[in-house]
């Protein structure tokens, strides 16, 4: 698990500073007893260690069998932190550590990170919707269309977007390339349903053999909130792992 280095607009894209979130995530991270990479020494060493507890104060990693990489460790000013959360990377900076016990084990401690940072990048997998298990979005239609809402039908979806379709005779629905659509509602099987921020990126349209128009639209998601992201990411997980078993 190597870190990355983030550039400002990387930085704010990606960053979670709410406690109740951090501590969420990490716990979730200890709970399912995930790898975490530990690099020191200015990010040139690192070990591979396991996150025993999280609380607000702070969190314990179990130290080495290595006296030596313990003591750098120790010794090290900033250290920087790497896992993955629901298959997603991430990482932050923390000072120094101290040495302490936690539950019998020898551990590090490290202050609660202010921020950390959740790397789901916009190339990420897209899964296709089953036609078995359909997934349909609201659409607020805006000033255009006061008071006025849109289903639409989903082909794909993933974390950085998704693919609609509808039949142009089924209403007189215009999405408008480029046009941004507020407060999006997604019912996620079993999971909830997330509110989401789209940007229309692509319409095209085709005819079908019967004579009928179908419109598809290629949607962007606009800082997607930190708990739709780890809902849809639910989601993913749960359908690749049924596409595997199947």
């Amino acid at each position: 698990m190597k870190y990355e280095t983030l550039s400002r607009s990387e930085e704010n894209e990606h960053g979670i500073v709410s406690t109740r979130e951090i501590v969420s995530i990490l716990k979730h991270i200890a709970e399912n007893a995930t790898r975490v990479a530990l690099y020191y020494v200015d990010g040139n060493y690192f070990v591979l260690t396991t996150l025993l507890g999280v609380k607000e104060s702070g969190l314990w990693l179990e130290q080495t069998t290595s006296e030596r990489d313990n003591r750098r460790i120790l010794e090290s000013d900033d250290l920087i932190f790497v896992s993955t959360h629901l298959d997603v990377k991430v990482q932050f900076v923390a000072k120094q550590a101290r040495s302490m016990e936690y539950q019998g084990y020898a551990a590090f401690f490290l202050p609660l990170p202010k921020c950390i940072y959740r790397l789901q990048r916009r190339d990420s997998f897209r899964i296709d919707i089953p036609p078995t298990k359909p997934l349909h979005c609201i659409i607020p239609l805006g000033e255009s269309h006061p008071g006025q809402s849109c289903e639409v039908n989903l082909m794909d979806i993933s974390a950085g977007g998704m693919k609609l379709t509808l039949a142009y005779d089924e209403s007189d629905i215009e999405l408008a390339q480029g046009q941004t659509y507020e407060n999006c509602l997604i019912k996620l099987p079993d999971l909830g349903t997330i509110s989401v921020t789209i940007k229309v990126m692509s319409l095209f349209s085709l005819s079908t053999k019967s004579g009928h128009t179908i419109k598809r639209a290629g949607c962007q998601f606009v800082k997607l909130g930190t708990a739709s992201d780890i809902l849809l990411q639910r989601y993913i997980n749960s359908m690749q792992r049924a596409k595997n078993v199947a």
